[in-house]
């Protein structure tokens, strides 16, 4: 099973969802990245990424023209193994730059599954809401009531041993 991120427009995610306005991300290592990494970032729209990619391969590229040949092949090699791995967590960073927000995790073994377990976890109208912290009801006191003058107020607690107690009499 993988672990798939769901992040949603500003506003509603129910009327994100019903405009097919979600996008579904898994936590795992891009393919695509990995075989054409020069498409890539192009083929999302990610534009910063695309360009942070052809610095640094131009950089590499730069070390195979300046130094030895083996240096460039290992940081070519070891760059596009990285940008691969973390190609989607640079989709979740263009995704908040755009003001998408993180709305849900769903584990599942494909897109379209965990489509329908967010779906159907949307759908329920007992669900937690990914997100917020619903605060916890606090125990409402009963309000004091007014005293005779010259009785001590009432306690709460029980008398503490070696303090006099307040009606007068010694514990």
């Amino acid at each position: 099973m993988t672990t798939w991120t769901v992040h949603a427009p500003p506003g509603d995610v129910a009327a994100a969802a019903a405009a097919d306005g979600l996008v579904i991300l898994p936590e795992k290592m891009s393919w695509g990245a990995l075989l054409v990494p020069f498409l890539w970032a192009p083929w999302h729209r990610a534009w910063l990424v695309f360009a942070g990619w052809l610095i640094v391969s131009v950089a590499i590229e730069a070390t195979d023209v300046l130094g030895g040949g083996r240096l460039a092949a290992i940081l070519s090699g070891a760059f596009v193994i990285w940008f691969a791995l973390v190609a989607n967590d640079l989709r979740r960073w263009t995704l908040e730059r755009r003001g998408f927000r993180l709305v849900g995790l769903v584990e599942a073994r494909d897109e379209i599954e965990a489509e329908a377990r967010f779906l159907g976890r949307l759908a329920d109208p007992h669900r937690p809401v990914f997100g917020v912290v619903e605060p916890t009801p606090t125990p409402t006191r009963a309000a004091p009531q007014p005293t005779a003058a010259g009785s001590p107020p009432p306690r709460d607690l029980p008398p503490i041993v070696g303090f006099p107690d307040l009606s007068g009499g010694h514990s």
